[in-house]
C-alpha cells in the first residue's frame, strides 16, 4: 500500500512534531451535585493546570455524580442521564434495528456517534465492536457504549463541546467527554430502584404497565496509607421489554391469503425497548509508591439483551408453515461483556511532571435469534441460531509530560507526550444454519405467490465465512501543547499533533485557543482548529447480510459488503480514507450577579470526506445489467437483490448555538437552584460524491448518498433543544421538575417521508431524607404521558410501527419510579 501523509494546519504558525497521545488529569475539584458552576474546575481543553470555566478558552459542562443520578430514572442508564441535562448530546432509542436493539449510540452537536470522543479517568476508551447498520440514527457507526460504564461509579462528567483532535487524537470532531470514576477515599452506598411505565397507548387503544425496571448498586472505599484510596463497586440492573407496535394492517407484498389475512387489526409486532440483563463491576485506585504515584482503573460489564425483529406471517417466503403454522416474531439476542483497565505511575523528573500508563480494552459482542428458522432449509431447521461474533482490542501505552516553562518572561506550560496504540478486529462467522442456502421449495400454490423461500435466519441473519475478518492496525502520534499567560486578561494555547496509521498513512492537526478577561466576571473566548477522524477497524472490515426496502417499501435481500471483498471490487467501492475538519468556535461566559451565570458559544464545524453508508444499488428498468449478471457468480453474491457499503461521499456543514444559564435567586424558605440548557444546530451537505460507472450501469439514477442518508445527517435531529429544570430544597424535602424542548424531525424514505411536529416533556421528582444518610425518592418521567405524532399510512410499515423510534421524546410513554439509598 502506498503511504501518504496529509494534513492542513490551522491556527498555529509553525509545525510541532512529536510523539504522543493521552493526557494526565489531576482529580482535583469537589464531586459537586449541581450542574455547571464558573468557579469549578475543568480539566479538559488545556494542560495548563485545573482552570475553572470562566478561565476556560473552550467551553466545558461540568455534571456531578449525584446530578447525574437523579436525573436517571430508567434504571442508572448513564447516556439517559447526560441526555437529560445537556442540550447538546442525544441518546436517542432505537427499535427493530438489529444490533442497535442492543447498543445504544448517543451523539454530540449533532455529529455522528463515532466523532466525539471519550476518555475514562482520562484515557482513550475503546468503542464497541459493532456497527449499527440497520438504524436511522447514528446509521452505520460503531460508537462509544455510554451503558458499559456504571453510573453509580461516576465522580463527574466533563463535556468539551469543541474539536480537539490536536490535544487528544482521532474521533475528537466535535468533542470529548471524560468520565471521572469516584475517588473518595472512605464510606460507601448502597441502593435500590425500581420503575415501570403506566401509559396509554392509542393506536393499540391500551392501558400499558410495562418495562418493569429493577436495579441496585454498592459501592464502597477505602483509605490506602495518608493520601492512597481504593474505591470498587456492583452495580445490576433487569429491565423487561416495552411494546408500542400499532395494528397490523397486512402489507399489500404479502400473499392475500386467509391465514395472512386473519392477523389484520391485530398486534402482531413488538417495538420498543429490547428485554435487558446487567451486571456491572468496577474498580478505582491510587496511591504513593517509593517511584511515584500508582493510579489504576477498571470496568466490566455483562450485558444480555432480547429485542424484536418484525413478524413473519403464515404465509410468506420467510416462514415454514411445519414450523410456525400460525407465523411468528423472531427474538434477536444480545450478549454484550466489555472491560476496560487503565494503570500507571505519575511522577517527578527535575521539573517535568510526568505520567507513564498502560490502557486495556476489550468489547465482545455475540448476535443471535431464537424463535426464528431458516426457510430455505425447511421443515429441518433449527429454531435458535449463534448469527455471528464481534470482537475489537485495543491496547495503548502512552507517557505524557508537563513543566512550567518562561516565555519572553511570560508565565507558560509547556506539555508534551508520545503513545503507541494497536487496534485489532475480528469477526466471526455465525453456524452454518444461519446462513446456509437450503434446498426447500414451498409448494407450487404458495411458490407462484412468494417464490422461492428466504434464505437465512429471520430476524438475524448469519455472518458467512466471507463475511468473516480479522484486521489490526498500529497508530503511533505526538503532540505538543503550549499554554501562556500573556497577561492576567489574555491566556492563548497552540497544540499540535502528528499522527500515522500503519494502513493508511499520518495526519496533522493544530489547534489554537484564546481567552481574554476585561474583568473578574465577564470573558471572551474563541479557538480555531482541524480534526480528523479515522475509520474504524469495525468500519473497514464490516460485512454481512440483511433485508432491506426495495424503491416501493417491499422488503428485498441485501449484502453490506467489503471495498476489498469480491462483490465491493466488482462494483469499484473504494477504500476508505480519514474524516477532516475544520472548526471555529466564538464565546462568552459572564457572572451577571451573585446568583445568575451565564455562557453561550458561537461554532461551525465543516467536514470532508464524511463516512457513510451508502444508498442501497438496486436493479433499474433503465440499467444495461443487472446485480445477478455483475456479481451473482461471485462469493457472497447470489440472492442478492441489494449491495451497500461505506464510502467517503459527503461534505458536511455543522454550525449553531449553545446557552447555559444556572440561577440561584434568594427565596423565603429552603434553597431554589434552576438552569437551563439550550442549543441550536443546523447541519447541511455541502457536496455529494458520485457513483463510478460499475454502479450506474446497473442503475443510472444510482446517488452514493440518497435520500434516506441525506436526511440521517441533516434533519433527523432536533435543530433545537432546550432543557429547562428546578430544584426546591427545604428541610427533609426536595422538590425538582424539569421540562426538555426538541423541536421537529423529519423521517425520509424513497418512497415516503414525514414529518414530525415538536414536542415537550415534563419530568417530577419527589425527595425526602429518612435520615442524614438515607434517603428515599419517587417521581416520573413524561410525567403527561406525552407521545410524538403517529406515523403516517406511507411510513408506518402496514400500521405496525404507529411510533417512529427518531423522535427525542421516545414511544414508551410515562415512566414512575422510586428510590431507596443509603450512604455509611
Amino acid at each position: 500500500m502506498t503511504r501518504q501523509v496529509r494534513g492542513s494546519f490551522l491556527g498555529v504558525g509553525v509545525l510541532l512534531a512529536s510523539l504522543s497521545h493521552s493526557m494526565v488529569f489531576a482529580e482535583a475539584g469537589g464531586e459537586g451535585d449541581q450542574p455547571l458552576k464558573l468557579d469549578d474546575v475543568v480539566t479538559l481543553g488545556e494542560r495548563a493546570g485545573l482552570r475553572s470555566p470562566m478561565e476556560s478558552s473552550v467551553p466545558v459542562d461540568i455534571y456531578g455524580g449525584e446530578e447525574l443520578r437523579r436525573y436517571s430514572s430508567l434504571g442508572n442508564e448513564l447516556g439517559e442521564a447526560l441526555a437529560n441535562l445537556n442540550s447538546s448530546f442525544l441518546f436517542p432509542r432505537q427499535s427493530n434495528s438489529v444490533t442497535s436493539d442492543h447498543i445504544r449510540s448517543a451523539s454530540l452537536r449533532g455529529l455522528s456517534p463515532d466523532q466525539a470522543l471519550v476518555l475514562v479517568n482520562g484515557r482513550r476508551r475503546h468503542p464497541s465492536a459493532v456497527v449499527n447498520d440497520n438504524t436511522k440514527i447514528g446509521r452505520g457507526t460503531n460508537a462509544f457504549d455510554f451503558n458499559s460504564i456504571p453510573l453509580s461509579a461516576v465522580k463527574r462528567i466533563e463535556v468539551l463541546r469543541d474539536g480537539a483532535s490536536a490535544q487528544y487524537g482521532s474521533d475528537a470532531i466535535g468533542g470529548v467527554i471524560n468520565i471521572v470514576l469516584d475517588d473518595s477515599h472512605e464510606g460507601g452506598e448502597v441502593g435500590v430502584s425500581y420503575g415501570v411505565h403506566d401509559t396509554r397507548v392509542s393506536p393499540a387503544s391500551t392501558r400499558e404497565r410495562d418495562g418493569e425496571t429493577i436495579s441496585a448498586h454498592v459501592n464502597l472505599g477505602h483509605a490506602l496509607g495518608e493520601t492512597g484510596f481504593l474505591r470498587y463497586g456492583l452495580e445490576v440492573r433487569s429491565r423487561d421489554a416495552t411494546n408500542r407496535a400499532g395494528l397490523d394492517q397486512i402489507s399489500p407484498f404479502l400473499p392475500q391469503t386467509d391465514d395472512n389475512l386473519a392477523f389484520q387489526g391485530t398486534q402482531t409486532h413488538r417495538v420498543g425497548d429490547p428485554e435487558s440483563d446487567e451486571v456491572k463491576l468496577w474498580v478505582n485506585t491510587g496511591v504513593d509508591t517509593a517511584v511515584g504515584e500508582y493510579h489504576a482503573s477498571a470496568t466490566f460489564a455483562d450485558i444480555e439483551t432480547e429485542g424484536a425483529a418484525v413478524f413473519r406471517h403464515p404465509d410468506s417466503n420467510q416462514n415454514v408453515r411445519e414450523i410456525f403454522p400460525d407465523g411468528f416474531l423472531p427474538v434477536t439476542l444480545g450478549k454484550n461483556r466489555d472491560f476496560g483497565l487503565s494503570t500507571g505511575i505519575r511522577g517527578v523528573a527535575g521539573a517535568w511532571e510526568t505520567d507513564l500508563a498502560l490502557s486495556l480494552g476489550r468489547n465482545d459482542f455475540q448476535f443471535g435469534v431464537k424463535n426464528s428458522l431458516n426457510p430455505s432449509l425447511g421443515p429441518d431447521s433449527p429454531t435458535r441460531f449463534d448469527s455471528g461474533r464481534f470482537r475489537l482490542d485495543q491496547r495503548e501505552l502512552a507517557f505524557d509530560a508537563s513543566r512550567n516553562l518562561p516565555v519572553f518572561a511570560m508565565p507558560s506550560r509547556l506539555s508534551a507526550g508520545a503513545s503507541w496504540r494497536h487496534e485489532a478486529f475480528k469477526s466471526r462467522a455465525g453456524e452454518p444454519a444461519s446462513w446456509l442456502a437450503g434446498d426447500h421449495e414451498f409448494e407450487s400454490e404458495l411458490a407462484d405467490q412468494v417464490g422461492f423461500p428466504d434464505i437465512g435466519s429471520q430476524g438475524a441473519k448469519g455472518l458467512t465465512p466471507e463475511d468473516a475478518a480479522d484486521v489490526s492496525r498500529d497508530v503511533a502520534s505526538g503532540y505538543l501543547e503550549l499554554s501562556t499567560d500573556f497577561s492576567e486578561r489574555l491566556r492563548t494555547t497552540v497544540a499540535a499533533r502528528y499522527e500515522d496509521y500503519s494502513d493508511f498513512g499520518g495526519t496533522f492537526t493544530g489547534k489554537f485557543a484564546a481567552v481574554y478577561r476585561p474583568g473578574p466576571n465577564l470573558s471572551f473566548r474563541g479557538s480555531l482548529s482541524n480534526s480528523f477522524r479515522a475509520p474504524t477497524l469495525s468500519q473497514s472490515a464490516w460485512s454481512r447480510s440483511d433485508n432491506t426496502f426495495g424503491p416501493e417499501g417491499e422488503r428485498v435481500a441485501s449484502r453490506l459488503v467489503r471495498s476489498d471483498s469480491a462483490v465491493g471490487e466488482a462494483l469499484g467501492v473504494s477504500e476508505l480514507e480519514e474524516e477532516t475538519a475544520r472548526n471555529i468556535s466564538l464565546g462568552f461566559t459572564a457572572r451577571l450577579s451573585e446568583s445568575l451565570e451565564l455562557t453561550a458559544d458561537l461554532f461551525r464545524i465543516d467536514i470532508d470526506d464524511r463516512i457513510t453508508l451508502s444508498e442501497s444499488l438496486q436493479d433499474s428498468p433503465d440499467g444495461d445489467v443487472t446485480l445477478e449478471e455483475r456479481i451473482g457468480d461471485l462469493p457472497g453474491g447470489e440472492g442478492v437483490q441489494a449491495v451497500s457499503f461505506f464510502t467517503n461521499a459527503a461534505d458536511t456543514k455543522t454550525q449553531g448555538l449553545e446557552l447555559m444559564a444556572e440561577w440561584e435567586p434568594e427565596v423565603g424558605l429552603g434553597s431554589l437552584s434552576m438552569d437551563l440548557a439550550f442549543s441550536y444546530i443546523e447541519n447541511r451537505i455541502r457536496r455529494t460524491g458520485e457513483a463510478v460507472s460499475e454502479m450506474t450501469e446497473i442503475n443510472p439514477d444510482f446517488e452514493l448518498v440518497g435520500v434516506a442518508e441525506r436526511n440521517t445527517l441533516t434533519t433527523a435531529t432536533p435543530e433545537r433543544r432546550l432543557i429547562a429544570g428546578g430544584r426546591w430544597q427545604l428541610g427533609a424535602w426536595e422538590f425538582s421538575g424539569r421540562a426538555r424542548y426538541n423541536s421537529a424531525v423529519e423521517r425520509v424514505f424513497a418512497f415516503a417521508s414525514q414529518r414530525f411536529s415538536s414536542e415537550t416533556v415534563f419530568d417530577a421528582s419527589v425527595g425526602y431524607a429518612l435520615s442524614e444518610t438515607t434517603r428515599f425518592d419517587f417521581g416520573a418521567e413524561n410525567l403527561f404521558d406525552t407521545y410524538p405524532d403517529e406515523s403516517e399510512n406511507a411510513n408506518n410499515f402496514f400500521g405496525n410501527f404507529a411510533f417512529d423510534p427518531i423522535n427525542p421524546v421516545g414511544l414508551n410513554g410515562r415512566f414512575v419510579y422510586a428510590r431507596l439509598a443509603h450512604s455509611f
